[in-house]
């Protein structure tokens, strides 16, 4: 079966750092993983503007493409919600997946954001999931989506601000919390000392544990 990791936004770049964040999914699973991104859309999806110009993309691409499951690949989640009201296809997002998964580590997580904005946007979707009390800390670095994905750029703030939560605000457990992130984690993940949440990573497990145990009916 065919899994389409979904970049609502146009940068080649996270596109591309997405899929070497799942490469070793790609290796172990029998499943096809193809990522895409929306050419139309903002280079970076920063503001609570971007996430609703881009939900209505994301559902559009959802119903044209011939997938059999889908993982949305931004921290906002934009379009999920209205995209698994239209199909019975898995539909995925990255942020709700790694909150999950977080929860299975450890009693509280740390998420790693972009900006003051990206940590209300994440408040309110962990209110709506029940999760307000798991929560941990949330910490922007202050940076773009671009800026984010720089491993050279981001590297030193990613690691401080994950650092401060694991050792000082009680979150067993880290999320990166940005689709370009996940190039960080190989270095947090052997220096943190707490396990560290490839979003990305989390979801397309997800999608691919739906398709392995058939959850849903292609329909």
């Amino acid at each position: 079966m065919k899994i389409l990791v979904l970049n609502p936004n146009s940068s080649a770049k996270v596109t591309e750092a997405i899929a070497a964040s799942i490469a070793p999914l790609q290796a172990v699973t029998g499943h096809t993983i193809v990522c895409d991104r929306l050419p139309d859309a903002p280079i970076g999806i920063e503001t609570d503007e971007d996430v609703a110009l881009v939900a209505p993309m994301v559902v559009d691409a959802i119903a044209a493409s011939d997938a059999d499951a889908f993982v949305v690949a931004c921290f906002s989640d934009p379009g999920v919600a209205a995209s698994r009201a239209a199909t019975s296809r898995p539909v995925v997002g990255i942020a709700e997946a790694a909150y999950y998964a977080a929860l299975q580590l450890a009693p509280r997580f740390g998420v790693v954001s972009l900006g003051a904005s990206s940590v209300a946007r994440h408040a309110a979707h962990i209110e709506r999931l029940g999760l307000t009390a798991r929560l941990a800390a949330d910490r922007a670095v202050n940076m773009s989506v671009a800026e984010a994905n720089d491993l050279n750029l981001a590297g030193a703030s990613v690691a401080r601000t994950a650092k401060l939560m694991a050792e000082t605000e009680g979150a067993g457990v880290v999320i990166l919390g940005c689709a370009g992130m996940g190039g960080h984690r190989p270095v947090l993940q052997q220096e943190l000392g707490v396990p560290v949440v490839d979003p990305v990573q989390a979801a397309v497990a997800a999608a691919i544990n739906a398709l392995d145990l058939q959850y849903f009916a292609r329909g």
